[in-house]
């Protein structure tokens, strides 16, 4: 059995194993350029796997769901049980066996990936080993990190400029999104809405009038040197800026980010700190879809206009950034309805609650934990009492617990704003990751082109 152990850290990638031969480590170099390897102890890694509380475990299935997500006989998943390799529990009513499916689909992954060569590919493509070499972010210890500085911390008073600048390498942040020749005019402003009072959002879906702007960009611009880092974060410092000008409804801005939206939005001056630490806590998130997209798009020497819609087309899926369900949750919670009720259709054994549970935060997304902490110095004291009692319901009965998407919804819910809101700031957010990775991208030599392994019908 092979056992791999990743380690992020800024640009190199760390993998531990123990007995690979020559054919997986040729097929894991088609993977990445870039590998270290070291040996780390299964045992103990499994046993911290296997160490869940009740409190943690979430969706429960039986023995017959979990030897068919193993593809194994029942009498080898409990010759798993009998080995440690996988724990139980007892179900109180009918006496059977319960298995954390979480647990059970982990265990599959790190199982399939040292078996030959082609599963080891195919299992990087699910929360697996890295494939690529990046200096921009990074998830180890339970937290993101841009270019090796901790994102919690740093969103505590960092902006969106600073961000930019970091995760862009250019050093200051000073008049980094500026467009001094109105580079961004053609952008929908402050004309949008034939004059009427209308608020920018209220104009129609944000992702879509700007994957228009993008689209109409793309075709214009084709004369990029692709080997000046200097012109291509001007491009990108463009975008960010049409994406603001977008959402603000207006090209007439020189403030910060999360001030410019503060103000157009109709927030009071203190809770344009809640859209800040949004904004620099989404900048970016390792390789997500949406950033892998972006990456393969930017091989292949498409503009950064192009680029930036490709991972606005991955955005658009409910698996990535849908924001609307956990939105309608937060308002069902917000107007009262009873939490232990809400919890209770999400009971082990449902699906889990929108906006719950994130794969590489199994102990909580901080970023979560960062924005409620952020909404609670302004937000009403009613709100954030029955959104902490849901809180703590979901985490008592069901062993969830919150991630990004419910926060930020919980945040635009509280201050007022429309479900849009968060789309709009997670893709303006989110715009800055992707075009540090593209940026990246283009400094490659190699075009993004993995191998399909054949499987007849």
């Amino acid at each position: 059995m092979l056992d791999f152990f990743v380690d992020v850290h800024q640009n190199r990638f760390i993998a531990a194993y123990a007995g690979l031969g020559n054919e997986v480590r040729e097929q894991s170099s088609m993977l990445s350029t870039a590998f270290r390897w070291r040996y780390v102890d299964s045992a103990n890694q499994r046993a911290k796997n296997h160490a869940m509380t009740k409190k943690e475990e979430s969706v429960m299935i039986s023995s017959r769901e979990a030897s068919e997500l193993l593809g194994v006989s029942l009498r080898t998943l409990y010759s798993y049980i009998s080995r440690g390799k996988l724990g139980r529990t007892i179900d109180d009513v009918s006496g059977g066996s319960l298995f954390n499916r979480a647990e059970v689909q982990d265990y599959v992954r790190r199982r399939d990936r040292g078996r030959n060569p082609k599963t080891a590919a195919r299992a990087s493509l699910n929360f697996g080993l890295p494939v690529l070499d990046s200096a921009v972010c990074a998830i180890k210890g339970g937290r993101p990190w841009f270019r090796g500085i901790d994102a919690i911390a740093y969103s505590e008073t960092a902006t969106l400029e600073d961000t930019a600048a970091l995760l862009w390498d250019k050093g200051t942040s000073a008049g980094i999104f500026d467009q001094q020749d109105r580079a961004s005019d053609d952008c929908p402003g402050d004309e949008e809405g034939g004059g009427l009072k209308i608020s920018p959002l209220e104009r129609g879906p944000f992702l879509n009038r700007f994957s228009a702007w993008l689209l109409l960009q793309d075709g214009k611009n084709t004369d990029l040197d692709f080997r000046s880092h200097a012109a291509l974060t001007a491009v990108a410092s463009r975008i960010v800026y049409a994406a603001v000008s977008i959402a603000a409804g207006s090209t007439r801005w020189r403030k910060p980010v999360h001030e410019v939206l503060g103000d157009a939005w109709g927030l009071p001056l203190p809770r344009h700190d809640v859209l800040r630490r949004i904004l620099v806590l989404h900048a970016d998130h390792e390789l997500n879809p949406s950033s892998f997209v972006v990456r393969c798009t930017a091989s292949t020497l498409a503009s950064p206009y192009a680029a930036t819609l490709a991972g606005c087309c991955a955005a658009r899926g409910v698996k990535h950034a849908d924001f609307t369900q956990a939105y309608t949750l937060i308002a069902r919670i917000v107007d009262g309805e009873d939490a232990m009720r809400l919890v209770s259709v999400h009971e082990p054994g449902s699906e889990t609650l929108p906006g719950f549970n994130h794969p590489l935060y199994p102990k909580g997304d901080p970023r979560a934990g960062a924005i409620l902490h952020s909404l609670r110095a302004h937000a009403a004291p009613g709100s954030m009492q029955r959104i902490d009692a849901f809180l703590d319901a979901a985490r008592t009965q069901c062993g969830v617990l919150p991630k990004n998407d419910f926060a930020v919804a919980a945040a635009a819910h509280v201050l007022g704003l429309p479900a849009d809101a968060c789309a709009a700031l997670f893709i303006i957010s989110r715009t800055v990751g992707w075009n540090a990775h593209a940026l990246e991208q283009y400094h490659s030599p190699y075009v993004i082109r993995p191998r399909a392994q054949y499987v007849p019908e």
